[in-house]
């Protein structure tokens, strides 16, 4: 339990960070290395301990105790304790999670069997059957071809090889895995869903570059914006927050300077360390052997 405590407190201490001072910032690609090392220190810290070395004086045990003391049994009475019913709702909710992951991902790999697959380039571009948003997962990307013309479908498949090639279905998966081990702790699901929304800032980015008309590319985003069926897992060319995406993509671009604002996660960190990842080692006190007098008695 402790652990899963420390674990929460770190993630939640990168998300503010975060949220406060980097998610106005352009720095897209660090803050993409930011989160993901978040999800890292969440895993590995709350293991890692610092010493603290106290020394106490030597104790001496003193036998002199009084003899035949009894002591009377008291009378223990047993209460159920709900305590213990913790680590099985954890275990049972993490199980339905994990197994929702699992039928996500048998979905996806449907997708793929039931489609119309052909190679391009290092890709494999399936044309589904269902009218499913856009989206890429590792080197496939799916499509519904009759939702879009020529010239959009253009564009939004640069977007999702965008996406492919820079991995991003990674950091997905790694944040899914982390939401199922941290799912009682609603910053880890915000956070999950910041990763998402940077992920597609990066995409957008590099496919408007590829764009002869930056307004094209911003009004294929408002088109794409009635919702449509699209997987947990992968990386949807639609989201809800597409306001959010062409304001990113019309802003100019942060300054290099404002790149201190990373180190702030210093002294947040280790602040946290020194306070709940400190344990105290006692040393007992080397005392010097003190010389006695010897006396000798002569017979006369």
């Amino acid at each position: 339990m402790e652990y899963f405590i420390k674990a929460s407190s770190i993630l939640t201490i990168f998300y503010l960070v975060y949220f406060l001072f980097l998610k106005q910032e352009t720095f897209f690609q660090s803050n993409r290395l930011f989160l993901l090392t978040g999800i890292i220190c969440a895993i590995i810290l709350p293991n890692i301990l610092i010493p603290i070395y106290v020394e106490i004086e030597p104790q001496t045990i003193n036998s002199d105790l009084p003899q035949g003391v009894l002591i009377e049994p008291t009378e223990i009475t047993s209460k159920f304790d709900w305590l213990i019913l913790i680590p099985y709702t954890y275990f049972t909710i993490t199980i339905v999670l994990l197994g929702k992951f699992l039928i996500e991902i048998t979905s996806i790999f449907g997708l793929i069997k039931r489609g119309d697959v052909r190679d391009s380039e290092d890709f494999k571009m399936v044309e589904t059957i269902d009218p499913i948003s856009p989206f890429s997962f590792f080197k496939w990307i799916f499509y519904h071809p009759k939702q879009f013309h020529l010239s959009e479908l253009k564009l939004i498949i640069n977007h999702e090889k965008a996406h492919a090639k820079q991995y991003h279905s990674l950091d997905v998966l790694f944040m899914e895995l982390t939401c199922i081990i941290f799912w009682f702790n609603p910053i880890s699901w915000i956070y999950k869903k910041s990763l998402k929304q940077n992920l597609e800032f990066i995409a957008d980015k590099e496919t408007q570059k590829s764009s002869q008309c930056q307004k094209t590319y911003q009004r294929l985003l408002l088109k794409t914006s009635l919702k449509n069926h699209h997987m947990a897992l992968a990386n949807p060319f639609y989201n809800s927050l597409i306001k959010k995406r062409i304001v990113m993509l019309q802003k100019s671009k942060s300054s290099k300077i404002k790149a201190w604002k990373y180190i702030l996660i210093l002294p947040l960190l280790a602040g946290f360390l020194m306070s709940f990842n400190t344990k105290e080692v006692f040393l007992t006190k080397k005392t010097e052997p003190t010389s006695t007098n010897q006396i000798t008695v002569r017979a006369s």
